[in-house]
């Protein structure tokens, strides 16, 4: 597999793909050598590589920090393009289903309630006998409000049902510097198949890190973060 930097924007998912996923979303951060590799991995892109993630901008900034990289956040809910400038949904969206779900996870030991503002995300992991209890909960609330949910690794997530990762990536593409350029996308998770798809159709390359027996859209699989990161380590080489 070969990157071609000078031609391609490169965007990463972050749990699951560049950094393993942990029992709590707070205790994922990233390594110095991490950081030097996407920084270098970015200039070997003229600026053209992108974080597309679940997690808040800001959430993403305290994973990677002090390196700011151009991000996507809440699956294209939040943006911040290469000027710097942010553009963010609006969290009253939200609003009417903030105090079901605080009492629904209330009344379930062992699940628990990320409130991003525009999206909220019940986690599951130490409880994954209610993965379907906590599904069909989120299901209740209408497509009619403008949300959707998605399906992740042990999470489900309320969002607003504008937004997924392939709307993210193309929005992306609208602006430099990766207009022009062709995708290619790593992503490890259901959250990822609307980016895998939309990059597909772009007739760029997508990449999923995780097990090769799990169905997908990406068109080639890696293992897992340590992989990518040996990947990436040959392709930021000068």
């Amino acid at each position: 597999m070969r990157l071609k930097p000078d031609v391609r924007l490169v965007v990463f998912d972050v749990d699951g793909t560049l950094l393993d996923i942990r029992p709590e979303p707070r205790d994922v951060v990233s390594d110095g050598d991490l950081r030097a590799l996407l920084e270098a991995l970015s200039a070997r892109c003229h600026g053209a590589l992108a974080l597309v993630s679940g997690r808040a901008l800001g959430d993403i900034d305290r994973i990677f920090s002090p390196l700011k990289l151009i991000a996507v956040g809440l699956h294209g809910a939040e943006i911040r393009d290469a000027s710097g400038a942010e553009r963010r949904a609006d969290p009253r969206i939200m609003d009417h289903a903030r105090k079901p779900l605080r009492d629904f996870v209330a009344a379930h030991e062992g699940l628990m309630l990320e409130d991003k503002g525009a999206t909220l995300a019940v986690h599951y992991r130490k409880r994954p006998e209610l993965g379907a209890e906590a599904l069909n909960f989120l299901l209740r609330f209408s497509p009619a409000d403008g949300l959707a949910v998605q399906e992740g690794k042990f999470v489900v997530e309320l969002k607003p049902g504008l937004y997924d990762k392939g709307t993210a990536i193309a929005e992306l593409m609208r602006s430099s510097p990766f207009m022009g350029r062709t995708p290619i996308f790593f992503g490890d998770d259901l959250t990822d198949e609307p980016g895998f798809a939309f990059v597909n159709h772009a007739g760029g390359l997508s990449v999923r890190i995780g097990s090769p027996e799990v169905r997908t859209q990406a068109q080639q699989v890696l293992p897992d973060p340590d992989a990518l990161r040996a990947l990436l380590m040959r392709e930021a080489r000068p």
